[in-house]
């Protein structure tokens, strides 16, 4: 028969060192993980912000008071919005349009527009100058983006531009425009800044 030693049970050193490689795995586990969490969570995601023309304004090269068309909701849909010439417009004129751009995105990447241009004549009227601003004091406003590309597409379509804008204040879109006829008309629809945010 084999007997059963009963008693206090004195740990050898193999097994000493076993157990402390065991807590020091386990400790390491717990000492490691919050930093990798950390390191996740503060990582910059891809992001997409859109925007309803809603809102915008027209303006002149000397703001609104010296604007020489209209911008309104278009119907339809009604809330894309119609750019409307008083008179003909050429490019020395400085006529367009302006939206608030409301993003906490650390960075800008590209910048998309959805336009139409309502004309009888390709190439007459068209959006002459897509620009992004950037303002903190309402005495000056940096330009952090522009582009001098004439976008002429009678249908509805969308341009997407690159761009490298890191906003420290509130930006801004604007869009110079050309009318060579009064019967002429450019809707706006969605505008679309894909960016990096923390």
């Amino acid at each position: 028969m084999v007997g059963i030693r009963r008693g206090r049970h004195t740990p050898n050193k193999a097994s000493l060192g076993i157990l402390g490689l065991v807590a020091a795995l386990v400790l390491g586990v717990f000492v490691i993980s919050p930093t990798v969490g950390s390191a996740a969570s503060s990582a910059s995601t891809s992001v997409q912000t859109r925007y309803s023309p809603l809102g915008a304004i027209a303006s002149g090269p000397a703001g609104p008071a010296t604007a020489k068309l209209t911008v309104a909701p278009y119907c339809c849909p009604s809330s894309a919005v119609v750019l409307t010439p008083q008179q003909v417009i050429t490019d020395r004129d400085s006529q367009g349009m302006n939206l608030g751009l409301p993003s906490d995105n650390t960075s800008v990447s590209a910048v998309e527009v959805c336009y139409a241009v309502l004309s009888a004549t390709v190439g007459r009227t068209y959006i002459s100058q897509t620009r992004v601003t950037d303002m903190t004091l309402p005495n000056s406003a940096l330009v952090s983006f522009e582009d001098n590309t004439d976008r002429t597409a009678v249908g509805p379509a969308c341009y997407t531009m690159p761009a490298h804008i890191t906003p420290t204040g509130a930006m801004t879109l604007r869009l110079s425009v050309v009318f060579g006829s009064t019967a002429d008309r450019i809707t706006i629809g969605m505008v679309k800044l894909t960016g990096q945010s923390e």
